[in-house]
């Protein structure tokens, strides 16, 4: 296996940094796609451990490259260098919506290198971003979306389910930030994943208007797209609570959605992290992606 680091640029001038892993050119590629890019979840990056670390290597054994990146929201607090110097990123700071700069960037770097049948697999968040961003700004390269644990973000189950009390909380202080003008400030939140970020951010994250929910955005996605949930997951925490239902509903409208349920799973599969590239190489294999 050959490892380089690589480096791309954005249509609005930042810089990330990402890890290319290739196969051994002697290797007979097993899979319907001849690249993986691979999206990190929130406060996460391209050089961590876990289920996308096993879901590289598994993926570079069947004989496909994989690139695992940076978004503008890798770890908790990050200076992204661009054109203008530094600006401020990471979790704490990042707009989600502009995720599609990041992934468009990251896409048209494999299509230079000559990779034509992508995979866009993220997980949590970065399962998140991948739909939100094939469904406002597609890329034709993009052949087939795998989104592991993607939560669900929907203010009203979040605010009624469980944690729904420091949910509330929490959003409450951050709306009368907001209103002082103050949302630039930087609050501690508890609920649905504890985590420090400005007022306005959660407020664009969490808000009533559900701008980053994945149900809303499934319709509108092209190509295939496979959904990995563990029931533990779902048991435990409302983000996932009444999704796999959801997503059932959707895949009888959308003969190219499709969901697959590991059971027992939590949403870092720290049991089983070798189940999610195991699904999706099957759903690939026969889907055809």
């Amino acid at each position: 296996m050959h490892v380089e680091l690589f480096r791309t640029r954005t249509s609005d001038g930042l810089f990330l940094c990402g890890q290319l892993m290739l196969p051994n050119e002697t290797m007979q590629p097993t899979l319907p796609v001849d690249a993986f890019l691979l999206v990190h979840g929130t406060a996460s990056n391209f050089y961590a451990g876990g289920v996308l670390q096993t879901f590289a290597e598994q993926a570079v054994a069947a004989g496909a490259a994989v690139l695992r990146v940076n978004t503008r929201g890798h770890d908790q607090m990050a200076a992204i260098p661009s054109e203008r110097g530094s600006v401020a990123g990471g979790a704490a700071y990042e707009c989600i919506a502009e995720c599609c700069f990041d992934v468009t960037a990251w896409v048209e770097s494999l299509v230079a290198r000559g990779f034509s049948r992508i995979a866009l697999v993220g997980h949590s968040m970065g399962a998140v971003k991948a739909i939100f961003s094939q469904a406002r700004a597609a890329h034709p390269s993009v052949r087939c979306i795998i989104g592991i644990s993607p939560p669900r973000f929907s203010h009203e189950r979040l605010a009624s389910g469980i944690g729904g009390d420091e949910f509330r909380e929490d959003f409450r202080r951050a709306c009368e930030l907001v209103d002082d003008g103050r949302g630039s400030e930087l609050i501690s939140v508890r609920y649905p994943l504890p985590l420090m970020l400005t007022a306005d951010g959660f407020l664009a994250k969490y808000g009533p208007h559900d701008d980053y929910d994945i149900v809303r955005h499934l319709p509108d996605v092209a190509c295939p797209t496979l959904i990995v949930l563990g029931t533990g997951s779902v048991a435990a925490s409302s983000a996932f609570a009444g999704l796999p239902e959801e997503i059932e509903r959707l895949a009888a409208e959308h003969s190219s959605l499709a969901l697959e349920l590991v059971e027992g799973a939590n949403t870092v599969y720290s049991t089983c992290e070798e189940v999610p590239f195991m699904r999706a190489a099957a759903w690939l294999v026969s889907h055809g992606a």
